[in-house]
C-alpha cells in the first residue's frame, strides 16, 4: 500500500474538519479570500497606469507576453497538484501527510524548474528578443519560488484556515505592487520589473514559512517510487487539468486565426473581465474542498448535504454576477478598455452569462475529485474542449468576437452538464433537490426588472442587488449556514 494511502491510521473527529462548526468556518474563510483577492486584485490594476507610462509600449508589451509565458508554464505544471495535496492531506494519518508534502514539494520543485527552462529555451529558438529571454528566466525564478510557497500552504488550507491563506495572498499582491510602484519612481529598466515578481514570492515564501513551521516538514523530498505512486493515481486528474486550463481559452486563441485583428482586440477586453471573475467562484470551491474530501471518505450524507448547499449559494452567486454584469456591461466595458471598444459590450454580456455555469463546473469537479472520479472529468473536459474548438470553426468566422463569446457561452454550459450527467452516473446517490430554482428565477426576474429603470451605474448596482437579495431572503431562498456563518465567528 502506497505510503500516500488515503484514510489510512486516521481518526475521525481529531480536527476541525469533523466539527460542526466546519461549514461555518470555510463560509467565512470564503468570503474573506474573496474580498482579500479583489483588494489585490485593485492594488495590482492600480499599477498598470505607472508601468505602462514609464515603460512606454514596447517594453510593456514585453512585460505582457513573459508573464503569459510563465502563467501557462505554471498552471500545466500545477496540474492539479495543490487541490490533491489537499485531499490527500485531509484523508491521511500524521507519517502519510509529511511524506505528502515533502515529496509534492519536491515533485513540484522538478517540474516547475522543468517547465521554466523548457520555456526559456523555446522563447529563445523562437528568436525573441534578448530581454523576453532573460525575463522568462527571472519571472519563472518568481514562479519558482511562489509555487513551493503556495504548496507549503496546504497543510493551511487542509485545516480551514483559510483567513491566513487569504493574507498571504494579500500579502504577495501588496508586495508587487509596492516594488512596482517603487520601480517606476526610481526609474528602473524592464528586468528590474520582472525581479519585483521574485521579490513578492519571497515575501509570501517568508510568510508562509513562518506560519506551517510547526506543522509540517519543510525539507523537500525526491523519493522516485513515491513520486511515481503519486503521478500514476493523479494521472487523469492532471490531464484534465490541463486540459481544462486550455478549452476555456479556445476562442481566444483561435480569434485571431478565424477573425481580423480588430474582433480579436474587441474580443480580448471581456474576455479578461470574465477570466478574472472566474476566479470567484473558484475561491469558494476550494475553500469548501477540504470538507468534501473528508466527507466522501465515510460520510456520503455529510458530502450530499454539502454539495446541496454548495450548489444553492453558487447559483446564487452566479447568478448575481451574470445580471449585473449584463445589466452595467458599458459602463464596465468603459472603464476596462475605453471608448473605443463599444463593439465589445454585447460581447461582454454574452460572456456573462458563463459565470452560472463556472460556479457550477466548479462546484461538480470538486465533488467528482473528491470521490476520485478523476476519468469522468478527463473525459467530459476532452468533451468540452472538442465543442470548443467545433463551435470557434463554426461561429468565428460569420460571427467575429460575438461568435467567440458563444463558443464560450456553449462550452461552459456543456462541460456544466456533462458534469452533471457523470456525477450521477457515478454517485446515483447525490441528487440535488431542485426546489430552490423558482425562488431563485423570481428574484432574478425582479433584479432584472430593476436595470429598465435607466438609473446611473453604481445605483443600479446598488439597486438590483438589494432587490436580489431581499427577495431571496424573504422567499427563504438562502441556506441559513450562511448568515449563521456570518454572524457568529464561532460555532
Amino acid at each position: 500500500m502506497s505510503q500516500l494511502a488515503e484514510g489510512e491510521g486516521r481518526t475521525p473527529g481529531e480536527d476541525v474538519l469533523d466539527r460542526p462548526e466546519a461549514g461555518a468556518t470555510a463560509i467565512r474563510g470564503a468570503a474573506i479570500r474573496t474580498a482579500l483577492f479583489a483588494a489585490g486584485l485593485l492594488l495590482n490594476l492600480a499599477t498598470v497606469p505607472f508601468m505602462i507610462r514609464h515603460l512606454g509600449a514596447v517594453d510593456y508589451g514585453y512585460y505582457v507576453s513573459v508573464a503569459s509565458i510563465v502563467f501557462i508554464v505554471g498552471a500545466v505544471t500545477d496540474a492539479g497538484l495543490t487541490n490533491l495535496g489537499v485531499r490527500y492531506w485531509v484523508t491521511s494519518d500524521a507519517p502519510a501527510r509529511r511524506s505528502l508534502l515533502s515529496n509534492l514539494i519536491g515533485l513540484r520543485l522538478v517540474l516547475t524548474t522543468l517547465g521554466i527552462g523548457i520555456a526559456t529555451g523555446l522563447t529563445a529558438l523562437a528568436g525573441a528578443p534578448g530581454v523576453v529571454v532573460a525575463g522568462t528566466a527571472v519571472y519563472g525564478a518568481g514562479l519558482l519560488i511562489s509555487t513551493i510557497a503556495y504548496t507549503y500552504s496546504v497543510p493551511l488550507l487542509a485545516v480551514l484556515r483559510l483567513g491566513s491563506t487569504a493574507a498571504l495572498d494579500f500579502l504577495r499582491s501588496l508586495s508587487l505592487a509596492a516594488s512596482t510602484l517603487v520601480l517606476v519612481v526610481v526609474g528602473a529598466g524592464l528586468m528590474a520589473f520582472f525581479g519585483a515578481y521574485v521579490f513578492s514570492s519571497v515575501a509570501a515564501m517568508i510568510a508562509t514559512l513562518a506560519l506551517i513551521r510547526n506543522r509540517a516538514a519543510i525539507r523537500p523530498a525526491f523519493h522516485r517510487e513515491t513520486w511515481i505512486r503519486f503521478l500514476r493515481e493523479t494521472a487523469s486528474y492532471a490531464l484534465a487539468s490541463a486540459v481544462g486550463l486550455i478549452y476555456f481559452r479556445v476562442a481566444m486563441v483561435l480569434i485571431s486565426f478565424l477573425s481580423t485583428d480588430v474582433q480579436a482586440g474587441y474580443y480580448a477586453a471581456p474576455f479578461r473581465v470574465i477570466e478574472v471573475a472566474t476566479n470567484v467562484p473558484w475561491l469558494f470551491v476550494t475553500s469548501v474542498f477540504p470538507i468534501l474530501a473528508r466527507a466522501a471518505t465515510d460520510d456520503l450524507a455529510r458530502l450530499r448535504y454539502a454539495l446541496q448547499r454548495m450548489a444553492e449559494v453558487g447559483l446564487i452567486c452566479g447568478v448575481w454576477m451574470s445580471i449585473t454584469l449584463i445589466a452595467e456591461a458599458e459602463w464596465v466595458i468603459d472603464l476596462v478598455a475605453g471608448d473605443d471598444f463599444g463593439p465589445s459590450i454585447p460581447v461582454l454580456r454574452i460572456q456573462a452569462a458563463t459565470l452560472v455555469a463556472t460556479f457550477v463546473i466548479s462546484t461538480w469537479s470538486m465533488v467528482l475529485l473528491s470521490r476520485h472520479h478523476h476519468r469522468p472529468l478527463l473525459v467530459t473536459n476532452l468533451l468540452a474542449l472538442g465543442v470548443a474548438a467545433v463551435a470557434a470553426i463554426a461561429l468565428i468566422p460569420p460571427y467575429g468576437a460575438k461568435g467567440a463569446a458563444i463558443t464560450t457561452l456553449v462550452t461552459e454550459v456543456f462541460l456544466a452538464g456533462a458534469y452533471i450527467v457523470a456525477l450521477r452516473r457515478a454517485e446515483a446517490e447525490l441528487r440535488l433537490d431542485l426546489g430552490f430554482l423558482p425562488k431563485l428565477l423570481l428574484a432574478t426576474g425582479l433584479a432584472a426588472l430593476v436595470a429598465l429603470l435607466g438609473l446611473p451605474p453604481v445605483p443600479t448596482i446598488l439597486a438590483m442587488s438589494a432587490v436580489y437579495l431581499g427577495a431571496l431572503f424573504a422567499l427563504r431562498a438562502v441556506p441559513t449556514e450562511i448568515l449563521h456563518a456570518l454572524r457568529h465567528r464561532g460555532g
